[in-house]
């Protein structure tokens, strides 16, 4: 087995992810998102039809529109709709058409909304940090588990702003909307993130339990023992998602966020999560 030095590299792992995260947390600026229909406020009309083809009459009566189709129909989500106009067209190509849902999200509504989804994301972040704090309270004398709590928070950030940044890029250039779906994406990327930290910080743990000294080779050697397993489990997850991208068009935005945010995940869970331990708790 190849031995990687990854403490002593450290600062280049840092600095990679101190420009993801920056980026993520400056993107919007200048790639400003297109909000869904649920965070912008707008119209979704569940329709059940035999018809094969509806968008030609949909550009008629909406503006910002997206159309899914559904096992009976189609589901079509508008900033704005006209629904009486929409449906009686629909009707004369199709007498047996008939609404099965018809709902209508306020501006008001939606922005808070996206109020609600930031403070979420904070409020995961937060939580899984004290929970790891817990966990590991008594983990060594020279490692608190406020420390891990503190690290675990800094780069889950880290794995949220960095994905957050990837999608704004694809939503550039494939028209992705930024809707509830992807917040969703982003809390699965922490959830994801923080299982490999936790694995690493274990074997860490049980490490320094065992080595009579504190150095950077305890921490290379327990990066060392789990990077196999968190690689391949990272790996299969991110194989097992891909097939789905091409198979689910209209999920392709929260399915590549996934890859992407746990990629990263993996990246700081082994080249940025235990150095930073090692930079908090050396002398």
């Amino acid at each position: 087995m190849i031995k990687l030095d990854i403490v002593k590299n450290r600062f280049w792992f840092y600095g990679f992810s101190l420009a993801l995260t920056i980026f993520g947390a400056y993107a919007p600026i200048f790639l400003t998102p297109h909000f869904g229909i649920d965070l912008a406020g707008g119209s979704f009309l569940q329709i059940k039809t035999d018809l094969k083809s509806i968008d030609s009459t949909v550009a008629k009566f909406s503006r910002e529109y997206t159309i899914f189709p559904t096992n009976q129909g189609f589901l079509v989500q508008a900033r704005q709709m006209n629904e009486e106009g929409l449906v009686a067209n629909l009707k004369q190509q199709d007498r047996n058409l008939s609404v099965l849902q018809y709902n209508q999200i306020s501006s008001s509504l939606s922005g808070e909304l996206r109020q609600k989804s930031i403070l979420y994301i904070l409020m995961v972040l937060f939580g899984i940090g004290a929970y790891i704090s817990i966990s590991f309270w008594k983990s060594h004398q020279r490692v608190s588990g406020l420390t891990l709590g503190a690290v675990v928070v800094l780069t889950l950030f880290h794995d949220v702003l960095a994905a957050f940044g990837i999608f704004l890029i694809l939503a550039k250039f494939f028209g992705y909307y930024l809707d509830l779906t992807i917040i969703t994406a982003l809390l699965v990327v922490a959830g994801f993130s923080v299982h490999d930290t936790i694995v690493v910080f274990d074997r860490l743990r049980e490490n320094l339990k065992k080595s009579t000294s504190f150095d950077k080779n305890v921490f290379n050697q327990s990066i060392q023992e789990t990077l196999v397993r968190s690689i391949n489990t990272s790996f299969a997850t991110v194989i097992s998602i891909i097939p789905l991208v091409f198979l689910l068009p209209s999920l392709q935005g929260f399915l590549l966020t996934l890859v992407f945010g746990i990629t990263i995940g993996t990246y700081s869970s082994i080249f940025v999560a235990t150095p930073l331990v090692y930079d908090l708790t050396k002398k």
